[in-house]
Order: C-alpha cells, then sequence, then structure tokens
C-alpha cells in the first residue's frame, strides 16, 4: 500500500509521460545527445535542391529567403544575423516530405544552441508560416513549393507536434523571470493569426486567459480545422474547459478518439486538472482506441488513486486490460478496494474480493477469514525452497575449439511409401494453360523476380525444369506451399535439393517441415539455428531424430567454434538433442575433432539439467501474485505449499517453453498431484489473459501444454476459435502446440476438429499438420487417428448417460443427427434438461454443469464426425472390422452413427449393425464377418438390386440416416456431357456459393480481391474447376446477383462412377439458366 497523503499529488509518471507546465513539472533534465552543428548542414545538403526551390520561389517573400540562408551561414558562430525569423524559415523549408522527422531534432538543436526563448520565439514565427503549393498550368510538370504567410484562422497543415512539446518543456525549466520574459514576448505574436495563438497558449499552460480565450475562439474554425483546438487540452486547468474542447467537434466519439491517441495530451490533461477527470478517461478508455491506449487509460484510473477512479474500473470489469489496474488500486488503497469491491455486482468482483482477503486478511471479518496452515519451511523440498537460481552461479569461459566445418554434400533418405506420398502432394493438376503455355510459363520461372506460383516448377516438363533448378530463384509465392514443395522434391529427389533448401530459407516457419528427408552439412547448420526459432523448432527436433548420426558432426563444430551468446545458443541445443538419447552419438562425433573435442562435450551434455539455467532468471509480474493461486499440495500431506515455494514454482514454469522444458517441472509432476497442477496454470493462463496477454509471459500459455489435461483442453478449444478473430494468429498456433503437447486422445480429438473445421485456413493447416506428424508417429492414417480421438463425452457404454436430480431423474440419448434427446422418468421426450429446482437434491446443480459441458463439447464434435462418414461413403474408405468393433461399434458416441448406416464387404455382403451390436442382413439375420475383413460404408450406387430393399428395411425399422444414403440421389449419365450443358449459361451467386457445403472453394484472391473459379479436389489425381464471370471477391462475395459459366474444366485424371455421379448431384443443386444477351452484368470476360 502507498502512502497517502491528504493533499492529491500528481503522480510523476504522468508529468513524464504528458507535457511540461513551469512552476508545477519536476525540472526536466536537458536533451543528452543534441545535434551537432554538422547535423544541420548535413540537412541542408539532402535538400539542397529543394531548399533552394522553395526560398528562390517568387512567392516567397525576399525578407525570409535571405533569412534562410543567413541561418544557414551562420549558425556554426552565430551573428546577429541568425534570428528566431531565420530559423523559423529555414526549418520549415528543410523539413519537409521525407525530411519531416527531423523536424525535433531541429528544435532541440536550436534549444541546446540558442536557449529556450530563441527556440520558443522560432516555433511560433515558423506557425505563421505555410508551404503553398502552385500547380503548374503545364500538363505533367510537378507543382512548385513557396514558404509564404499563414493568414487569419488558417491551420491547414499546422499541428502541435513533439517539436512543440521539446520546446514547452525548457520553458518550463526557466528561472520565473526568464519564463515572464518569454511569455511578454511571445504575446507579441499573438494578433497576427491564430495558428501562432494555439502554439502560444501550447507553449505557456500558465497563461489561463490565452488557453480560455484561444478555447472559444477555435469554434470558429472551419468544421474540418476545429481539432486543432484539442491540442490545449494540453493547458486547461478545469472539467469545463476539457468539454468546451469536445464541443469543437461535432461528433464527439471522435473527439475521444483524438485525444485517446495522443497519450501525450492525455496525461497533460490529467496532471493539470486531476480528480474530476475520472468519468472522461472511461469515456476516453470505452472509445475507437489501439490496445495500448486502452491499457494506458486503465493506469490512469488507477493512478488517480481515488473512488471514482477505482469506480469507473470496476463498471469495466471483465473488459481487457481493466483487471491489472483494479489490482493495482488494490494495492495502493486495500482498505477502499474491499469496500468497493464488497458492493460491486459484477461476477469477477468476488473472486478479486477473495483474492485481496488472502493478502490482506485483516480487512475480512472473522467469518470470512481461511487461512489455511501451509507447509512448514523444513518440509518444503529443496528444489522448491532452495532452488539453483537463487544460490551462486560458476561462471567459467567456454572452451573454444576452432575445428574445421563439415561439408556433407546434400543427399535424400527417404522413409518407405514417402517418397511416392510426396509426388502426390500439392495441386494434384497442372497450372491451365487457358491461353499460356509452358514457354510463359517458364519465362515467369527464370526472370529472376521470384514471383511465380510453385505449381510451375512442380508440373514442368522434366526435361525443361529439371536443368534450370540449380540457378533459378526461389519463389516468393510460399502461402500454404509445404505440399507443392513437397511434390517438387519428391519428383526431382537430390536435384531439387538446393532449390528446396533455398526456398525453405526464405520462409522457414511455413516450409521447414520439407526438409525432413534431406540431409547434407547445409540444411544441418540450418537445423542448428533454428533450434532455437520456437516456430520452427519442432520440426528442426525431427529432422535431428532421422539424420542424427550424419549431422552429429556439425553439431558438434557449431558448439565447439562458437563463443559468447551464439556459443551458449548452441549448448543449448545440443543438450536438447542429448536428451532425446543421442548423448553417445554426440560425443562420439567430437572424436573426430581430436580428445579435447570429445572432452569439452561430454561436459557440455553431461551438465546436471538442474543447472541449465538461462543467463537472466525472469521475474514474474504485479498481476501474478503467487498467494493468490489455487493452492498447491505435496503428495501424502495436507498442507500447501508456502508463498516463496509457489514463486519458485512460477519460475520454472517461465523458465520453460513446450519443447524444451526445465528439468525441474518433471520432479514437480512426481511431487504435486498432476490434476491440481492443471488447475494452478489454468489460473495462471486466466491471470495473463487478463492482463492482455503480454508477451513476456507467454509462457503461461506453454504452461497449459506442459501439464495440462482433458479439461485444460476442453476449455482451452473454443478460445484458439476465437483468438484469430482478435488478430491473435501467432497465440492461436501456440494453442494449437499446446493441444498437441497435451497429448491425451481428448486434446488431439480437439486438435483434429479444429484442422477439419476451423475457418481460418493457415491454422487451420497448422492443424492438420500436427494430426499428420502424431499419426505417421503411431503408424496410422490421419483419419484412423480421427476415429480413435472421438470423445466418449462420460457417456455409459450403451451411448446414453443419466441425469440423477434425487426424486427425479432423466436419461440423455441422441438422435441420427446427433442431437441430444432427453427422456425423463415417464418417457416424455425434451428439448433441454429441466433446470434444478428447489426440491431437487445438492447434486442437482453439480449434473447440470456436467449436462452443458456436454451440450458444449458434443456440438465440438457431432457435426465433423457425421462428415467423416459421409466423405468415407464417397470416398470408398474402407476399415477392418475389427476396428469397426473396437474403434466404431464399441463407442458410445460414435455408435449412434455407425448403427444407422448400411455396410458392405469387399465381396458384395450388406450389413447393418443390430441393437445387439452384431452385424444383420436385410432379413435381420446374424452375418458372420471376421475380424480382418475389410468393410465399408456401402454408396447405393453400388448396391444395384439390394437398394431397394434396404430403403424398405430402414424405413420400416424408422430408422432416420445420419445423411442421405440409401435415398441419396445417384447419377449414371456421362459427366462431361452434364458438364457440357450448363457451359454459357448463367447461375444464382448465391446458389454457386452455397457449394461450399458440399466441398468447393473459392480460388485464393487474385488482384484486388477478385476470385473467378470454384474448385474442387474430387480425389489425389482429379480436380473440377467452374470459371465464371463477373466472379466474386475476397471482401464481398456477392457482389454481382448472377454469374455466367463460362467454362468448367476437369483434370486429366480418371472419375470412378462413384465421384461421377458425386459430382452430377452436386452440379444438379445449380439452376441454370440460358443467358438472354441483355445482361450488362455478364458482358465481358474473365
Amino acid at each position: 500500500m502507498s502512502s497517502r497523503s491528504s493533499t492529491w499529488q500528481v503522480p510523476a509518471q504522468w508529468w513524464r509521460r504528458g507535457e511540461a507546465v513551469h512552476g508545477r513539472t519536476p525540472t526536466p533534465a536537458p536533451s543528452k545527445a543534441p545535434l551537432k552543428p554538422d547535423a544541420i548542414d548535413g540537412l541542408i545538403e539532402r535538400v539542397a535542391d529543394q531548399f533552394d526551390a522553395v526560398l528562390d520561389h517568387p512567392a516567397t517573400p525576399p525578407e525570409w529567403a535571405d533569412a534562410a540562408r543567413a541561418f544557414v551561414a551562420g549558425h556554426h558562430s552565430p551573428t546577429e544575423n541568425v534570428t528566431p525569423l531565420a530559423a523559423a524559415a529555414a526549418w520549415m523549408v528543410s523539413t519537409q516530405h521525407n525530411q519531416y522527422k527531423m523536424r525535433t531534432p531541429f528544435v532541440v538543436y536550436l534549444i541546446g544552441r540558442f536557449g529556450a526563448a530563441f527556440a520558443a520565439e522560432a516555433v511560433v514565427v515558423a506557425a505563421g508560416m505555410t508551404i503553398e503549393y502552385h500547380p503548374s498550368p503545364q500538363p505533367r510538370t510537378m507543382a512548385t513549393s513557396s514558404l509564404s504567410h499563414r493568414i487569419g484562422m488558417d491551420t491547414v497543415n499546422f499541428w502541435v507536434d513533439d517539436a512543440y512539446s521539446r520546446v514547452r518543456s525548457a520553458l518550463a525549466a526557466l528561472s520565473d523571470d526568464e519564463y515572464a520574459a518569454v511569455a511578454e514576448r511571445l504575446a507579441e505574436f499573438r494578433g497576427s493569426c491564430f495558428a501562432r495563438r494555439i502554439a502560444t497558449s501550447f507553449l505557456l499552460p500558465t497563461e489561463h486567459d490565452w488557453v480560455a480565450a484561444d478555447l472559444q475562439k477555435s469554434s470558429g474554425l472551419d468544421r474540418y480545422q476545429r481539432s486543432i483546438g484539442l491540442v490545449l487540452l494540453a493547458s486547461v486547468s478545469d472539467v469545463a474547459a476539457v468539454e468546451t474542447a469536445f464541443e469543437l467537434v461535432e461528433d464527439r466519439a471522435r473527439a475521444i478518439w483524438n485525444v485517446g491517441i495522443y497519450p501525450r495530451i492525455l496525461h497533460a490533461m490529467c496532471a493539470n486538472i486531476g480528480p474530476g477527470l475520472e468519468p472522461i478517461v472511461g469515456e476516453i478508455f470505452d472509445g475507437n482506441l489501439s490496445s495500448a491506449n486502452k491499457k494506458r487509460c486503465a493506469e490512469i484510473l488507477a493512478e488517480f488513486d481515488t473512488d471514482a477512479g477505482v469506480s469507473k474500473l470496476l463498471d469495466r470489469l471483465g473488459t481487457k486490460h481493466i483487471e491489472p489496474a483494479v489490482l493495482d488500486a488494490m494495492d495502493r488503497a486495500p482498505e477502499r478496494a474491499a469496500r468497493m469491491l464488497e458492493e460491486s455486482d459484477k461476477p469477477l468482483a468476488g473472486a478479486l474480493l477473495r483474492d485481496l482477503y488472502r493478502t490482506h486478511p485483516e480487512l475480512a471479518g472473522p467469518e470470512s477469514r481461511d487461512e489455511p496452515t501451509t507447509l512448514s519451511a523444513s518440509a518444503v523440498p529443496t528444489l522448491l525452497a532452495s532452488p539453483p537460481w537463487l544460490g551462486p552461479r560458476k561462471a567459467s569461459a567456454p572452451v573454444v575449439i576452432d575445428v574445421d566445418e563439415p561439408s556433407t554434400d546434400l543427399f535424400t533418405a527417404w522413409l518407405p511409401g514417402e517418397r511416392e506420398e510426396w509426388a502426390a502432394a500439392g495441386t494434384p493438376y497442372p497450372p491451365s494453360v487457358w491461353r499460356k503455355t509452358w514457354a510463359d510459363f517458364i519465362k515467369e520461372v527464370t526472370d529472376g523476380h521470384g514471383r511465380y506460383p510453385l505449381s510451375y516448377v512442380a508440373h514442368a516438363p522434366d526435361d525443361i525444369i529439371r536443368p534450370l533448378l540449380p540457378t533459378i530463384t526461389e519463389s516468393s509465392y510460399l502461402w500454404q506451399a509445404e505440399g507443392e514443395i513437397r511434390r517438387i522434391l519428391a519428383r526431382f529427389d537430390v536435384d531439387a535439393a538446393h532449390y528446396v533448401l533455398r526456398t525453405v530459407i526464405t520462409k522457414p516457419a511455413q516450409t521447414v517441415h520439407v526438409l525432413l528427408p534431406v540431409g547434407g552439412s547445409a540444411v544441418a547448420r540450418r537445423m542448428v539455428d533454428w533450434l532455437q526459432a520456437r516456430s520452427v523448432r519442432a520440426s528442426a527436433l525431427e529432422w535431428f531424430d532421422r539424420h542424427i548420426d550424419s549431422a552429429a558432426p556439425d553439431v558438434v563444430a557449431s558448439v565447439l567454434r562458437q563463443k559468447g551468446a551464439p556459443r551458449l545458443a548452441a549448448e543449448r541445443g545440443i543438450r536438447t538433442l542429448a536428451r532425446r538419447g543421442n548423448r553417445d552419438v554426440l560425443v562420439s562425433a567430437a572424436g573426430q575433432f581430436g580428445p579435447k573435442a570429445s572432452a569439452v562435450v561430454a561436459t557440455i551434455v553431461d551438465t546436471d539439467p538442474l543447472l541449465v539455467l538461462p543467463r537472466t532468471i525472469p521475474t514474474t509480474p504485479a498481476w501474478l501474485d503467487p498467494a493468490l493461486l489455487p493452492p498447491l499440495v505435496l503428495r501424502d500431506t495436507e498442507a500447501p505449499l508456502p508463498t516463496d515455494a509457489v514463486q519458485n514454482v512460477l519460475v520454472m514454469f517461465a523458465m520453460s517453453r513446450m519443447d524444451e522444458v526445465y528439468a525441474g517441472i518433471d520432479i514437480l509432476r512426481d511431487l504435486v498431484d498432476t490434476d491440481d497442477l492443471a488447475v494452478f496454470v489454468w489460473d495462471v493462463f486466466e491471470r495473463w489473459a487478463a492482463a492482455g496477454f503480454p508477451d513476456a509471459q507467454n509462457w503461461a500459455l506453454d504452461a497449459l501444454g506442459i501439464v495440462g489435461n482433458d479439461d485444460t483442453a476442453r476449455r482451452l478449444t473454443p478460445l484458439i476459435r476465437t483468438w484469430p478473430l482478435q488478430s491473435a494468429h501467432r497465440r492461436a498456433a501456440a494453442g494449437l502446440e499446446a493441444l498437441a503437447t497435451i497429448g491425451t486422445d481428448a486434446a488431439l480429438g480437439h486438435l483434429w476438429t479444429i484442422s477439419q473445421a476451423l475457418r481460418f485456413p493457415a491454422l487451420r493447416a497448422k492443424a492438420d499438420t500436427r494430426i499428420r506428424r502424431i499419426a505417421d508417429e503411431l503408424n496410422l492414417t490421419p483419419l484412423d487417428l480421427a476415429d480413435r480421438l472421438v470423445p466418449n463425452l462420460g457417456l455409459d457404454p450403451d451411448g446414453t448417460t443419466t441425469f440423477d436430480y434425487g426424486d427425479r431423474s432423466f436419461v440423455a440419448t441422441f438422435d441420427h443427427r446427433l442431437s441430444l434427446v432427453i427422456v425423463d422418468r415417464d418417457g416424455k421426450t425434451r428439448d433441454r434438461l429441466a433446470r434444478p429446482g428447489q426440491h431437487d437434491s445438492d447434486l442437482a446443480r453439480e449434473e447440470y454443469k456436467r449436462y452443458t459441458t456436454l451440450r458444449k463439447d458434443l456440438g465440438a464434435v457431432s457435426g465433423e464426425l457425421i462428415a467423416r462418414f459421409e466423405k468415407a461413403m464417397v470416398a470408398h474408405r474402407t476399415w477392418r472390422m475389427g476396428q469397426v468393433r473396437t474403434h466404431l461399434v464399441a463407442h458410445p458416441l460414435t455408435w449412434h452413427v455407425v448403427s444407422r448406416l448400411v455396410w458392405s464387404t469387399g465381396s458384395g455382403t450388406h450389413f447393418r449393425f443390430s441393437d445387439l451390436r452384431s452385424p444383420i442382413d436385410a432379413d435381420g439375420a446374424h452375418v458372420e464377418i471376421a475380424d480382418e475383413v475389410d468393410v465399408a460404408v456401402v454408396h447405393p450406387l453400388t448396391m444395384g438390386d439390394a437398394l431397394r430393399t434396404w430403403q424398405h428395411v430402414l424405413d420400416a425399422a424408422m430408422v432416420q440416416q445420419p445423411f442421405e444414403q440409401v435415398h441419396r440421389a445417384v447419377f449414371t449419365g456421362d459427366v462431361r456431357a452434364s458438364i457440357a450443358r450448363l457451359e454459357g449459361t448463367k447461375a444464382s451467386t448465391r446458389q454457386l456459393l452455397s457449394l461450399k457445403s458440399r466441398g468447393w472453394i473459392r480460388e485464393e484472391p487474385q488482384d484486388k480481391g477478385a476470385q473467378i473459379s470454384l474448385d474442387k479436389r474430387v480425389t489425389d489425381a482429379v480436380t473440377i474447376s467452374i470459371m465464371v464471370f463477373p466472379g466474386f471477391n475476397a471482401a464481398q462475395a456477392v457482389f454481382s446477383e448472377i454469374q455466367k459459366i463460362v467454362y468448367i474444366a476437369i483434370s486429366d485424371g480418371e472419375l470412378t462412377p462413384i465421384d461421377a455421379s458425386e459430382l452430377q448431384r452436386d452440379l444438379s443443386t445449380i439452376d441454370t439458366q440460358p443467358i438472354r444477351g441483355d445482361e450488362p452484368e455478364l458482358r465481358g470476360e474473365p
């Protein structure tokens, strides 16, 4: 708690961040590094042509031109010709356009060389000048400029910027007599033009009559220039004047914005007026400000240290940046905070009040006090009581050995089947040759600019592109390019290795995984560096897992040759590789550089991991008070850890990242219940979120991945989905890594759902990449992995769950679309579970919470699960019958889908599952199917005469299917003939866009967001594109109500009958009409 005096005092930081006031502001320090005269000469030299052109212009007053040149000639050894007018003219002319950043340094130079009074007169005189532009009467001829008088109320292109602030600070440091003399001198300029009046009122805020008069006079400005009056808020001394300034701008919200974006004005206003401004600062916080400026407004409300300031904070509790400010206010005045939190009706207020009582138990009544006895100091484990970073740290100079760098040529090492899989990656069809030839494409590739799609290289004829790979410039179009680069590497193998490496180096975060099959020293050295980069570290580790034997000498050399910070980074990397089971390989590789090198490497990798600490031990911020966090209780004890030990736990997490965890965390997992740890880090994460997600503590998100559990994953997933909407894509990507690091089936299930359904392609691709890597590690396909990741949602084996309210209970089951169906004891069906009543048992509320959790978790998986089986039917995905029994039929949720479908064996035996979960035929007879037999969800096109039988069976049994199967429309006609009938017709834009639900996507936005095609990848080898005109736009898809179908193209791959049927089924949803010829929006071509 800060000491409080009877008189309110301006917080010192307000003066530092605001504007100086003579007689009130602490004396400001002079500029530490003012410009030297040579710097002014250099400026004039850079703008010499422009400087002379303006001064020589006939509209420039000759006396001003002479004065400016006199300043340039004499500022080294000031003479009587170096006047404030001369400085003003030189300043105005030399700091235009690309030299505007020199405005402030120029004025600081004037203050240091000629004094504050001189500089003040110069900037006031300059306020009466303006750069006037004179258009040339000749076409294609540049306008000329002159230095002219600013007349009357003209304030165009005038603003009180940082240069004026520097002069104001210098004036505030003058003695009283000097200050009075400056005021008397500047008063002489107030009658010449209004801009000079504004300048003088800003520079001399003690002249209250000037400020009041200029505020009133500002209302006479043109409506678009009145905002200049808002700079006087830095000089006002009462709330009424603030309101007068705001009224200058017709739109109050815009006035609020104008003030909020200039923190110096805001701080000056608050410092000049003090308490009473809290409502206006709250209003500014609510305005359309940047996150940083909102944060500062919240801090100011706390720094007022008044009831009104705290009240405005509590009114906004729950809004970003408010909670840290409330915590500050609680620390400043605990008694006030306790009183006002008790009165607040905000949900978060109760939690903050409990936090306050924990740190200030004397404020709580006896009934509110809850002070559990913490573990005695002697019982605290050594790691938590006296961790290594609190003791002395021995610093020893590393042994540097100048070994020769290995030079292994690039090579490829493919896993079984990997090259074949990669060869089919990326776009499965070559670029459209409509109006272009391969010569045109290759010309774009070889022009040296790198502005070409990678598909040009991936699909170019071998005899043309292979000889060019060593020399062509890598492409700069690398968004979602991993598939194309994989295809290039698989197709050309080692011939493409250098090209691929050069490409990856330009954007490693997006493409580094493509280097997994490529070995060699050039790659190894890059991977050593990338071990330190969070965005690519996981891929670098995976690369070393494959290539450590050949790369070990490169790793060792990178350590031995380095010193300083690079050496520390290299040592971290080699220790990480050693911990992954490569210790002996690395020490052995060091032997080829001599016994000394081997000893050095052995010493590095054998260092006690608890002693591997960062150079600077992280500290915890004020908003993260260990006393307020959920208690951590050692196993086999009942007393929580003391605050000092909890602080050390926080430091261990702060030193950890998901892919590089401090060794103490593993010990902590053995000491503390893992569920308690998960609750603990989630509370840390929520406090980090309430503080505005400061980058310095982004380890709070890593901690979720390190010790999180299923509940952590469930709570984190919806945040990952919303963060991209808040421009927090990097945080969302880290959230995906957290789900993958948690690694439980539930966490990976959430990751799978995101990979299939997230609306942001880049993040969806990241999630898909993580799923594929995990599936590869388990020797599964991504789809097989997904089958194992469906959450059971806490259901009983029969696929239901019961909610017990005591005297009444409800059974939850699912309909054909996996929507919850609630049935009470009387057999009555409900849409939702009844809320607990006063006669229900104490457990009813917990049961209702379980129900709401079930609904949320079900909503996250149901749609994707149904779509997965529909896609499986279309793609003729097969399972082994044993897999179906184990992972689908036996699963309490998936059962509700698979039991409503008709299945088929490879030999054509059709079956479904009975209520006893065994396969039966259309007559209800048991069908014997061995576990090793391949089965599939049968497509109606392949069912022949059996289709009608199964339609009757399911209809009679009143089985509703999760998607159209036996009643699905099928098409057997020639697909290309169907397509030909659509070309040259018109269709509704909205109907075309509705194809998205069937897997069609718009092309990537082209120039100005234009999109003229819809594409669908039918199989790995077949893609269909519909080209339309006038097309869509990324910003406004339906800018035209109708579209001309120009042509429909299918790549050369073979379509199966099912693919052809499904394609025609999609196209049958488009209602086409002939083009009459009088539709203006259809005139033209793409």
